[in-house]
């Protein structure tokens, strides 16, 4: 699932900073324990150097033994090893019962020739409770400091990411039918966001170039077609009205005329096949299907009087449906013609509108190779047909369109297509206003 980046940013904020912080904290609690232990050692050395100074002033009224303070003995009784070397002792209080840590200092000193050796004492419990008390508090602070952190880059987050947003949002409402170019506020004091509006008004600026090309060529290459295709039409039927016109000439200016009529219908269909690319058919309004789908019917009723297939109806009135009306025309005639054209002699067309879907089946000629190709341009189902192979792309095209849903099937000799309206507004006449 994708998320956005403020929230893939504030993601990786609480997946690595607390590690950054849990180190930060570890280094913090080296560094303090290893001051506690120097500022110890300091202690000590000061104490040592008073404790001798008051046994220099006064050395017969002087206690050589006090717990928890000082012991100073005559003579050497420890190694020389550990003389001037801070050590961690424990000191027992039977009136407290419970043992004390000390770190303690043993130096040597001499005093009348005599050697005396002398031990001062420092209690650990109490910089062990300073070193744990900054510790919870430096934890504490970085805590907040993590929370502070994710607040202000969320908040300071959305609001330099709010010029990219404000553009995200005018191109998602850019309209190329429209043809207008974004208008922006002004600079938004982000060197980069300005380059991204800058890039993005020249690529939407040559996008509508492009458009206004191409929309111009084909409505001037189609209209450039008609000419010459009405003047072809004229010469041959001035051709066909000649007396002196022979049998086999008679049949080749009925082919050039049927080739003729293909040919400007062909050119009919680009034309809508692009204008519809180009969704140039944006107006919608409240269609009546049920009574389209009827008149429809009634023309190759009329039209084709007895030679047609036997058409079988069940049209639910009162159906419509939001969109263009020449669009839904065009899809149901050619759903209508096509199961017309291509059926059986003897055969039959079956029509349904319901609620939800239209759906038509019809006998006809079993087609060769893939089904799914039908709704191409210039696909046939029978290569000998002498259809444009564009109708079938017209409905696809305008289901797309509208999001329609359509679906074909054949199997022995019946064909069956469905255009399912789905959510594309299907409605009922209990919800057109009157």
């Amino acid at each position: 699932m994708n998320k956005s980046l403020q929230q893939k940013n504030t993601r990786y904020l609480l997946v690595w900073l607390p590690w950054v912080l849990l180190a930060g904290t570890f280094i913090f609690y080296i560094l303090m324990n290893e001051h506690a232990h120097h500022m110890q050692e300091q202690q000590l050395k000061l104490k040592q150097e008073n404790v001798w100074n008051a046994f220099l002033l006064n050395p017969e009224v002087r206690a050589f033994h006090i717990r928890g303070e000082y012991e100073l003995e005559k003579g050497v009784p420890l190694p020389k090893e550990l003389m001037n070397k801070r050590r961690d002792t424990a000191v027992y209080y039977p009136g407290e019962k419970e043992w004390v840590r000390f770190g303690i200092l043993t130096k040597p000193y001499s005093y009348k020739g005599e050697p005396f050796q002398l031990t001062t004492y420092i209690s650990s419990k109490e910089i062990t409770h300073l070193i744990i008390k900054v510790l919870f508090a430096e934890a504490f602070i970085f805590i907040l400091l993590l929370i502070a952190i994710v607040i202000i880059n969320r908040k300071s987050s959305r609001v330099l990411w709010q010029p990219f947003y404000d553009t995200l949002k005018k191109i998602k409402e850019y309209d190329i039918i429209k043809n207008k170019a974004i208008q922006w506020t002004g600079t938004t004091g982000i060197e980069e966001f300005d380059q991204l509006n800058q890039v993005t008004e020249t690529l939407i600026r040559n996008v509508n170039q492009a458009y206004s090309n191409q929309k111009q060529f084909v409505e001037n290459a189609s209209h450039e077609l008609q000419t010459p295709l009405a003047i072809i039409r004229s010469k041959v039927e001035l051709m066909i009205d000649n007396p002196a016109l022979t049998e086999d000439t008679a049949r080749l200016l009925t082919d050039i005329t049927d080739a003729n009529e293909r040919l400007s219908q062909m050119n009919k269909n680009l034309l809508l096949l692009a204008k519809i690319d180009n969704n140039q058919f944006s107006e919608r309004s409240s269609i009546h299907l049920s009574d389209i789908t009827e008149k429809l019917l009634s023309y190759y009723e009329e039209y084709y009087d007895g030679d047609s297939p036997v058409i079988r109806k069940k049209i639910k009135p009162g159906i419509f449906v939001p969109a263009n009306a020449s669009l839904i025309e065009i899809l149901i005639n050619n759903l209508i013609r096509n199961s017309v054209v291509h059926n059986l002699p003897g055969g039959w067309v079956d029509i349904q509108l319901n609620d939800h879907e239209l759906v038509i089946e019809n006998t006809g000629y079993p087609i060769p190779g893939d089904t799914e190709q039908l709704f191409e341009r210039f696909k046939k189902g029978r290569e000998e047909s002498k259809t444009t192979g564009l109708g079938l792309s017209l409905v696809k095209q305008i289901c797309d369109l509208y999001r329609y849903t359509l679906h074909y099937h054949h199997t022995e000799g019946l064909h069956r297509i469905r255009v399912i309206f789905g959510n594309g507004g299907l409605q009922n006449s209990s919800q057109i206003d009157p």
